[in-house]
């Protein structure tokens, strides 16, 4: 703990990350799909992960699958799903495009097979739940790439506030210009992480409408008002004119305040003084896939492959993600 700004009341904190989960036994995955998140995200964590072996790369695009395989040095790749299936894994990564996840987790779950999906899932709950299910009739993990819920911030947050505390939660993802034409392409691609969020802080919330602008024929601004379970109210609020990309929670209860600024720094504010959380700047560095979740989500993946857990970021999870997000389009009016 050091004070900072030369300011008694105001000190910083840092939060370390926890060591990574190395599987007893070798482990034996595919990684599917190769592309921006595959390439910035996932292939550098897993390449380096201690007693993991890619054992095969896939991709619909052949050329795409053998230049990701060169680059991450994976020595096998294929554009045949059947490959995937008949080969030796424990487990797969399913980085493709979310049109593709339903029937491809659902051939893997039926072979045997572990999967970690990025989000979102599928492109709607009624699919969610044919997964969740599925994974439960073949006793498979499927865990669903919601790495906010992992990163350190948002996690700090969540345990100085507890769900039972909040009486206001706002919800903030904001980008530089427009580029969606509509709220569901916007909300499913783009700002799912925070309809997520807004369940992962505040419990199973009720929409009570959802305000829309659209101009020109792109979306330009959208705000929704939910009530929370235990009472109070949280808002999820995008703009696509903030010249910045953006993204922050700001949670109000119990005589506290907490500011996320993702994935940046944390502000707690009490009756008497306020305290800074930050990544370890300066001090011990934190990478980047850390602060973001990436890297503990993985973990946890590996442990619920390892020990049979149930993943907090499972299917029954994104499937009421879902339908949250299904339920903010039913309520929706424009301006």
């Amino acid at each position: 703990m050091q004070p900072i700004n030369r300011q008694p009341n105001r000190v910083r904190k840092c939060i370390h990350m926890n060591d990574r989960v190395i599987p007893d036994e070798p482990m034996h995955i595919a990684i599917l799909g190769c592309g921006g998140i595959a390439q910035k995200a996932y292939f550098p964590s897993l390449t380096s992960w201690e007693n993991i072996h890619i054992d095969c790369l896939y991709s619909h695009t052949i050329k795409h699958a053998q230049s990701a395989a060169r680059r991450w040095q994976i020595k096998h790749h294929t554009n045949d799903l059947k490959d995937i299936l008949g080969s030796n894994i424990k487990a797969a990564f399913v980085l493709t495009n979310k049109e593709s996840h339903f029937e491809i987790i659902k051939d893997l779950l039926v072979n045997g097979i572990d999967v970690y999906s990025e989000k979102p899932l599928v492109v709607n709950s009624a699919q969610a739940l044919a997964l969740a299910q599925l994974a439960e009739h073949h006793q498979r993990i499927l865990m669903v790439g919601f790495n906010r819920r992992y990163a350190l911030l948002y996690q700090k947050a969540r345990e100085l506030m507890g769900q039972e505390k909040i009486q206001l939660a706002i919800i903030q993802k904001h980008r530089p210009s427009p580029h969606y034409t509509s709220l569901h392409d916007a909300l499913l691609e783009d700002s799912i992480h925070q309809i997520d969020l807004m369940r992962f802080y505040c419990g199973e919330v009720k929409v009570i409408h959802t305000d829309v602008e659209y101009k020109h024929g792109f979306l330009h601004s959208a705000m929704c008002t939910a009530v929370l379970p235990s009472g109070g109210l949280a808002q999820l609020i995008t703009s696509h004119m903030a010249g910045a990309w953006q993204e922050s929670v700001t949670l109000y209860g119990n005589n506290l305040s907490i500011h996320v600024n993702a994935f940046r720094d944390m502000k707690i504010y009490y009756q008497d003084h306020e305290e800074l959380y930050g990544a370890d700047r300066p001090g011990n560095w934190i990478p980047d896939l850390t602060e973001r979740g990436f890297s503990g989500e993985i973990k946890r993946f590996f442990q619920c492959v390892e020990k049979r857990e149930t993943p907090e970021s499972n299917a029954d999870e994104a499937a009421k993600t879902q339908l949250l997000l299904e339920d903010i389009l039913t309520k929706t009016q424009n301006v």
